[in-house]
């Protein structure tokens, strides 16, 4: 019975020993695998501050609607006034002893129109063309008034021994939500200040090519004011450069593959 007994336990103690074994190898396979580690990014916006200019289709379409807004129009108080003024001219040389001939006349609608179109010859209109795109400085926002400017960094990628421009990013670490990391990026590239739209991220990326990337959340940011951190001048710095580049350009930048996941995006607002 004890020899029964005894040869049971040794079976059980075997299964144990096996079974612990075989746990404990998966378990450290577990751990060997690498988890993918979580990446916010922040594409930061300058809109537009003047209306682009028009192409010649848009401008032959105003132009029409202009004449066909004057023809149907009612007659203004400078056009009613300068129509009084012919018919007191024509009575004045029908009778010169009417009503009309006492009407002193300092400054007719002719003479008025005379002296504003000079003076809107010699206005000046200010120029669309700012000093940054004169001399085509990538690195200040105050370029290119008329279209949307996106902020791009450039960052040292030790592994591949190459620059590579990307948008402002951070490794998730814990925050409380994704949007909080995003708004820790900001302080990151100078004192902005942003408005970030909506709580979730709005394209999301992931190198496949690489199996050691990390995955990418991106959210939208509007600059409202604020002045920009010069990495090129900075010691220590995430960054080497930056850059507010057009949508246009971003292509030129951008990795295609990064460029694919985030196009969409630009587009939204």
């Amino acid at each position: 019975m004890l020899r029964t007994s005894f040869l049971v336990s040794s079976s059980i103690a075997r299964r144990l020993v096996v079974a612990n074994a075989s746990t404990n190898t998966q378990t450290s396979s577990i751990k060997s695998e690498k988890i993918p580690q979580i990446k916010v990014a922040l594409c930061i916006q300058r809109y537009a501050h003047l209306s682009p200019e028009m192409n010649q289709l848009e401008q032959d379409y105003t132009n029409l609607l202009t004449q066909i807004e004057t023809e149907n129009s009612y007659l203004s108080d400078h056009e009613l006034r300068h129509k009084r003024e012919i018919e007191i001219t024509k009575q004045r040389q029908i009778s010169p002893t009417s009503a009309s001939s006492t009407v002193n006349i300092v400054q007719t609608a002719v003479d008025l129109e005379d002296r504003v179109a000079k003076e809107f010859s010699n206005f000046q209109f200010m120029s669309r063309e700012t000093e940054d795109d004169k001399t085509n400085n990538l690195r200040s926002y105050h370029r290119k008034l008329d279209k949307n400017l996106l902020l791009i960094v450039q960052q040292k990628d030790s592994q591949a021994n190459k620059d590579e421009w990307i948008f402002p990013e951070k490794i998730y670490d814990s925050e409380s939500s994704l949007r909080a990391a995003a708004e820790q990026i900001i302080s990151t590239c100078g004192n902005l200040h942003i408005q970030i739209s909506g709580n979730a991220p709005l394209a999301y990326y992931k190198n496949d090519a690489d199996p050691s990337s990390k995955k990418i959340f991106f959210y939208k940011g509007e600059l409202l004011a604020g002045v920009i951190k010069q990495f090129a001048t900075l010691k220590s710095s995430p960054y080497k450069d930056h850059a507010w580049i057009t949508h246009e350009e971003l292509p030129k930048y951008l990795s295609p593959s990064y460029y694919k996941a985030v196009k969409d995006m630009l587009f939204v607002f």
